[in-house]
């Protein structure tokens, strides 16, 4: 029987408006952490979308935040977090994802050789 339901579950069609509302919740996500940015590090961030095709298609969610390339996703499923890195600009930014899921504080990831980098300037700077 509860095999019956698995079925029934992965069966599910998404409705038009459910994308719709996906897409909203995406766009709240980022001018909300836009917000977040601008209130703790200044600076004029945007919306990719907005403000830039090329970023935007290169998985780059908010412009203007150097030394981050940050990809925003807020959705309930689970995440390839390594997927969605690799195709992430290689520049010279540091690319970070930051997931969110519903009631829950946001999470930041990004690849280890990065924030052993990040840690060993902050030493270097005394500032750890």
């Amino acid at each position: 029987m509860q095999r019956s339901r698995r079925k029934a579950k992965a069966a599910k069609t998404y409705k038009h408006s459910d994308m719709i509302n996906a897409r909203e919740k995406g766009k709240r996500f980022e001018l909300k952490m836009a917000k977040i940015w601008m209130s703790h590090f200044g600076g004029n961030v945007e919306r990719s979308s907005f403000a830039s095709k090329k970023l935007d298609d290169m998985g780059v969610d908010l412009t203007n935040t150097p030394p981050f390339n940050l990809q925003l996703k807020a959705h309930e499923r689970s995440l390839n977090i390594h997927e969605v890195l690799d195709r992430m600009p290689e520049d010279n930014n540091y690319n970070v994802v930051i997931h969110k899921r519903n009631h829950q504080e946001p999470i930041v990831a990004m690849h280890m050789s990065d924030f052993l980098e990040m840690v060993e300037m902050l030493k270097a700077n005394h500032l750890i």
